[in-house]
């Protein structure tokens, strides 16, 4: 049910009175770098998922199948069942990028963005993220709309920041729409409007987004419309 505006009059009076906003601020990029162990969550997959070395995967990824190369990556990135080794984890993703794997693509331009295993680089981390946005892949979009959101690489432009959060905020991607609720709270790249920015945290809290919880207890509301 879409959330009517006099339903939001407790937490604008609660807003009023203490004068609290929602701090948008620099996020930390490295918490958008979700790595491969992460994107298993993400997808659906379980922890009992999470890649392990063997030579039957290391024998598949040599054949070329990039679904190996990718959890090669993800075992020499975390030392799963090898010994750590960043780099090596990123010549790997690279295989499986290469081959058109969009979650190798999103890690290995979150590499290049955090300098893991190699040289940071940070136009090669939006190269790597648009190709991987470019098959809707929700965390690589999000990356590409803080790029826009904070001039990172690419000229400032808000709006286009936010439209790329909506695209992954409708796959029911929880951080995005938490990003879209700070976007409309503050008025940045659209018309400042708290109820679209609560029902977005509402969509996100409802995840268990932390954020957003701690977002909807700060603005006073208790979920009812």
């Amino acid at each position: 049910m879409p959330i009517q505006a006099d339903g939001l009059a407790s937490s604008r009076n609660r807003l009023a009175e203490n004068q609290k906003g929602i701090s948008f601020g620099k996020m930390k990029w490295s918490a958008f770098f979700i790595f491969g162990l992460l994107s298993c969550l993400s997808s659906g997959e379980t922890v009992e998922s999470t890649p392990r070395f063997s030579q039957e995967l290391q024998e598949k990824a040599a054949d070329g199948d990039s679904d190996a190369q990718f959890q090669m990556g993800d075992c020499y990135f975390f030392g799963l069942g090898v010994p750590k080794d960043m780099r090596e984890g990123v010549s790997w993703y690279r295989k499986a990028a290469e081959a058109g794997h969009m979650k190798a693509q999103f890690n290995l331009g979150g590499c290049f963005h955090e300098g893991m295993g190699v040289e940071p680089d940070l136009m090669a981390a939006i190269q790597w993220w648009r190709k991987s946005a470019g098959q809707d892949y929700a965390p690589a979009e999000i990356s590409i709309g803080d790029c826009y959101i904070f001039g990172k690489g690419l000229a400032q432009d808000e709006a286009e920041g936010v439209r790329w959060f909506r695209k992954a905020a409708v796959q029911n991607y929880p951080a995005a729409q938490h990003r879209l609720g700070n976007c409309y709270y503050h008025g940045q790249g659209v018309r400042k409007d708290l109820v679209q920015s609560i029902q977005w945290y509402r969509k996100a809290a409802a995840q268990g987004y932390r954020p957003s919880q701690k977002a909807l207890r700060d603005l006073g509301d208790d979920g009812s419309d």
